[in-house]
């Protein structure tokens, strides 16, 4: 997810990369392992989209940098702009917090005790009214160990055990007065209280905030707190504003964030929501690899509806072969049929956790090995034959030598029979 963009106004989510190994018939599709085999590769993308679910338990705490230096750079409307942008597009199965900080860490309550909760219209409306309207004047440090502190905490105890994630937002590195924060007493200055302990910091400076980030004893406090939470198994992404964000990007790469992939650089403060945008896209998006041997699922399409007085078959749909998989699942009546005859399947749409698939799609008496890579959600399975025939079936495997063996071992075209038998079904648009 490492990202150093400029303008991402105009930003797409992408579908599945489709790739497609295609033959005529399954005689000779292996004898020549590829050679001979037309290769087909397809790229789609889809208008910018909200993600109205995010699937399984994801808790996030966005801690939120107002020092001094956001002040003096004028850039806080933007970052409050992009934080904004960024609360609009959160599904509201995640559970949502938020921590501010300057010269200590303040955690926002939604009421007493309650400081993550679902990303509700009415809860976002309340964070947003915890998000200062200007950066106080008064605000002159930057206390990012306790910011991480406090979302620790906050996900420690409030959190479901799932994805837990702190999305770091500042504009340079560590500067703060040693002191405990979550007392409410200073030093440092202006600390507020905090439900969940409080927390003890001696790598700042002494008497006061001196004004220089990133002395050596903030560095080595702050990184050992960040790889503290992410030895917990907690998240950690990093997004730093500004030019290099004042020197500190290395830092805030490779020794606050996860991974380089969780280091998002924002030059420029007012493409931050896109790129806040894109984190959650790439959060809730979260695939898995597939690792399982042989099919994973098999759907024909068969008819779903009989007349109970003729017999006669009234409607078609894609039915799992066996037991329904939950691996790949499709959803009744989502396929796409050809114009004006509503059971002939010139696609069909499955959702799935696995990053990348392999489906053998059968067409009239042609089959082809369609490949998926970096999956959304969901995949679409095209016919074999660029429309001329229907789709009878599509079989899902997690590699592609499966995919290719399978395709192997099929009969030579026209030994098979339609799978809806000898009845031609009924035309029209589904």
């Amino acid at each position: 997810m490492t990202t150093t963009n400029t303008d991402r106004a105009n930003r797409t989510i992408p579908l599945s990369r489709r790739s497609v190994l295609r033959t005529t018939g399954a005689a000779g599709a292996l004898a020549v392992a590829g050679a001979g085999l037309p290769f087909f590769t397809r790229v789609a993308a889809a208008d910018e989209q909200l993600i109205e679910t995010c699937g399984g338990d994801v808790d996030v705490v966005v801690a939120l940098d107002y020092s001094g230096s956001i002040r003096s750079a004028g850039t806080w409307g933007d970052i409050q702009s992009g934080v904004d942008s960024f609360l609009a597009v959160v599904p509201e199965d995640v559970q949502l917090g938020l921590v501010t900080f300057g010269d200590a860490p303040s955690a926002f309550e939604y009421g007493p005790g309650n400081l993550l909760d679902f990303a509700t219209a009415s809860n976002v409306s309340a964070i947003r009214a915890g998000i200062p309207a200007s950066v106080p004047q008064q605000e002159n440090a930057t206390h990012m160990p306790g910011a991480l502190d406090f979302s620790n905490a906050i996900l420690e105890q409030e959190g479901r055990g799932g994805t837990e994630i702190i999305i770091l937002i500042t504009d340079g590195g560590p500067n703060y007065e040693s002191g405990v924060v979550g007392d409410g007493a200073a030093p440092p200055d202006d600390d507020t209280t905090f439900p969940y302990g409080t927390f003890a910091y001696t790598g700042g400076s002494t008497g006061s905030e001196n004004g220089t980030a990133g002395e050596q004893g903030e560095i080595d406090e702050t990184t050992s707190i960040a790889t503290a939470i992410k030895d917990a198994g907690r998240r950690v992404i990093a997004v730093g504003i500004g030019e290099n964000v004042a020197g500190f990007d290395d830092y805030l790469r490779d020794e606050i964030a996860s991974s380089a992939d969780d280091f998002v650089s924002v030059q420029d403060a007012s493409n931050l929501g896109s790129e806040l945008d894109a984190v959650i896209s790439e959060v809730c998006e979260e695939c898995v690899d597939c690792s399982a041997a042989g099919q994973l699922a098999k759907y024909e399409f068969a008819c779903v509806e009989t007349d109970p007085d003729t017999g006669e078959c009234l409607a078609y749909d894609f039915v799992p072969e066996g037991a329904a998989a939950d691996t790949v699942a499709y959803t009744p009546g989502s396929f796409v049929s050809k114009p004006g005859e509503p059971f002939e399947p010139m696609a069909a749409s499955f959702d799935t956790a696995y990053c990348d698939l392999y489906a053998l799609v059968k067409s009239g008496r042609e089959l082809e090995v369609q490949s998926f890579e970096g999956i959304d959600g969901s995949l679409t399975v095209e016919t074999a034959n660029d429309e001329k025939f229907a789709i009878s079936f599509v079989a899902f495997y997690c590699t592609e030598d499966a995919a290719i063996e399978a395709l192997a071992r099929f009969p030579s075209r026209g030994s098979r029979s339609s799978p809806r038998g000898n009845r031609s079904p009924p035309r029209g648009r589904r």
